[in-house]
């Protein structure tokens, strides 16, 4: 199996990583967590709607950090911590769909059907993950977007996973954000749009 990754300074030769990662992470690891980032997304395409319309959920607020941050390099190598997570996260959408959808017929508007990442459904197995995780890879949204557009998301990818080491220990103190949160939230449905397109002015 093959592998790409290029989000530390220590990628070989500068470009990528394309064997096994010079952090030691094997091809199986950075499949896994990409797709964790994509699911992130699915949670967070549903997160940022209900926060538009003024309801939040801590859990899922969190959990989208966490996950954030378990794929920074050299925080998690488990494959099988990774997949609970993405079990996790297949809950935690589910459970941000609910909230929006609630939040919705309470403000009496109909809610958006959304694709791609919102309707990620996992796979049973461990392979069948992996699979999955192959159709979401870096390499594949270059093929699709080009280096420039791909590179600018991964950009904002990185920088959100960075923030998240820091907001995951915030929280552990104790120390949460709204403000935060919401921007993690919008962060990632920006990064879901296919093509991607800026928010519409003043709002969604």
């Amino acid at each position: 199996m093959s592998m790409f990754c290029y989000q530390c300074e220590q990628t070989a030769k500068g470009t990528g990583c394309t064997v096994a990662g010079v952090c030691g992470k094997d091809a199986t690891t950075a499949t896994l967590q990409d797709l964790l980032v994509h699911a992130t997304k699915g949670v967070s395409m549903y997160a940022h709607r209900a926060r538009q319309l003024g309801a939040s959920d801590r859990d899922v607020d969190v959990f989208v950090v966490e996950a954030l941050f378990a794929t920074v390099t050299n925080v998690d190598f488990d494959p099988e911590r990774l997949v609970k997570h993405l079990s996790e996260a297949a809950a935690m959408r589910d459970k941000a769909k609910m909230l929006y959808e609630d939040a919705c017929a309470k403000a009496g508007k109909t809610p958006e059907t959304l694709g791609g990442p919102a309707a990620w459904v996992p796979a049973t197995d461990l392979d069948g993950l992996v699979a999955q995780g192959a159709e979401v890879t870096i390499l594949n949204r270059r093929a699709a977007l080009g280096d420039t557009v791909a590179g600018l998301q991964e950009l904002v990818t990185y920088g959100l996973k960075g923030a998240a080491a820091y907001v995951d220990h915030a929280h552990i103190l104790g120390k949460d954000s709204d403000e935060v949160y919401a921007l993690f939230h919008e962060g990632l449905d920006f990064l879901s749009r296919t093509p991607p397109t800026p928010p519409l002015q003043g709002g969604e």
